[in-house]
């Protein structure tokens, strides 16, 4: 599934420092992507993007996607 960059909402929260931000599905079943509101403004706009390539290739729906593998 694609997702239109144009209509993406962000939310801004505070998130533990480690976490820079995430992609989930709204209540309408829509992706929304989380910036963590303690990054700088560069920081911000780097996870954005990264959040939204996420986004464009459909990770957020990719049952088998995992970002960190057995990392954790």
């Amino acid at each position: 599934m694609m997702t239109d960059a144009s209509n993406v909402p962000v939310v801004l929260a505070r998130l533990a420092r480690n976490v820079h931000g995430f992609c989930t599905i709204g209540s309408d079943y829509e992706p929304i992507i989380v910036l963590n509101v303690q990054l700088s403004p560069e920081q911000m706009r780097r996870t954005y993007l990264h959040e939204l390539r996420h986004l464009q290739k459909g990770d957020l729906w990719n049952e088998s996607y995992d970002e960190y593998g057995d990392k954790q």
